[in-house]
């Protein structure tokens, strides 16, 4: 379902940039330019940092659960709170990386192709 968002949302992206306009002799450049583009940051931001990061405090919340002897129902059901309760608290850094990753990387070589 995630990828299935993400390639909605690239596939809008590409369309909008060449209806946008499609008489520009780069339209179809910038139309695929665009959709990877948003594929890449959407599977990155979306969908497999997230989805790292938080399994990794699920983790880390479920060992210390462990070493503090807590009661069965809270040991079982804490890791899970605390995994959906970081949510909030890692999107702004993880699109902030991403954007940093992607504008370092493979954006300077897509600006140099749409020059051409």
């Amino acid at each position: 379902v995630a990828f299935g968002y993400c390639l909605a949302d690239a596939g809008s992206t590409g369309y909008h940039a060449y209806y946008k306009n499609p008489t520009d002799k780069n339209a179809l450049k910038r139309a695929s330019i665009g959709a990877i583009d948003t594929l890449l940051w959407q599977s990155l931001a979306s969908v497999l940092i997230p989805g790292a990061t938080i399994n990794l405090i699920v983790r880390a919340a479920r060992f210390s659960a462990r070493c503090m002897l807590l009661a069965p129902v809270v040991a079982q059901w804490l890791p899970t709170g605390v995994g959906l309760g970081s949510i909030p608290l890692i999107i702004r850094p993880i699109d902030n990386l991403v954007d940093a990753l992607l504008d370092n990387t493979v954006r300077q070589f897509w600006g140099d192709q749409l020059d051409r």
